[in-house]
């Protein structure tokens, strides 16, 4: 999806204020819906554009616990800028600093939105994906998910390393000899 600027490109602070849905899909993402894309446009009046915002989709994931999938709403908030294409500030793959990670490119008075918004949403992402907080995962033995049935397997003591063993002896509330 693309945002034409040429309206705003002239004049130093002008702004445009974007309200959209993206459908096309998104690269690494699988989306339960559209995103939704509300960002303010504005222009640097050397050819850069500020952009502010939001995104927001519903992502569908898989439970780091129970491996089922689910859906979950992810929302970043998004401060980029674009340049254009044959700009210096673009990085080509060389030593990254931290301020050019959010710098793109654009070509034809035209900014590419839909990469802005899977970038955010993938660094928003959770880092372990939990279909609930109380997600009681999978049963070591059997397999079984146990937030949908309890099996009847014995799991009361994981296996311990052998070389650990000794260690079962020692007791916070025990004193020292």
């Amino acid at each position: 999806m693309k945002i034409s600027v040429s309206d705003i490109r002239e004049t130093s602070g002008l702004t445009k204020d974007v309200n959209l849905e993206i459908t096309d899909p998104l690269d690494e993402l699988v989306l339960a819906g559209p995103v939704k894309v509300d960002l303010r446009v504005q222009s640097g009046g050397d050819a850069s554009f500020n952009v502010r915002g939001n995104v927001c989709a519903q992502v569908k994931l898989v439970c780091s616990r129970c491996a089922r999938e689910y859906v979950e709403e992810v929302k970043a908030s998004v401060e980029e800028r674009f340049v254009p294409a044959g700009s210096e500030e673009l990085v080509d793959n060389e030593e990254v600093e931290v301020g050019d990670l959010c710098v793109f490119g654009y070509e034809n008075d035209e900014l590419e939105i839909d990469e802005l918004a899977r970038e955010n949403l993938i660094a928003s992402l959770p880092y372990r994906p939990l279909c609930c907080e109380d997600c009681r995962g999978i049963c070591p033995v059997c397999g079984q998910n146990l937030n949908e049935k309890v099996c009847k397997c014995e799991t009361s003591e994981p296996d311990v390393d052998p070389r650990w063993g000794d260690l079962k002896k020692f007791s916070v509330d025990s004193p020292q000899k």
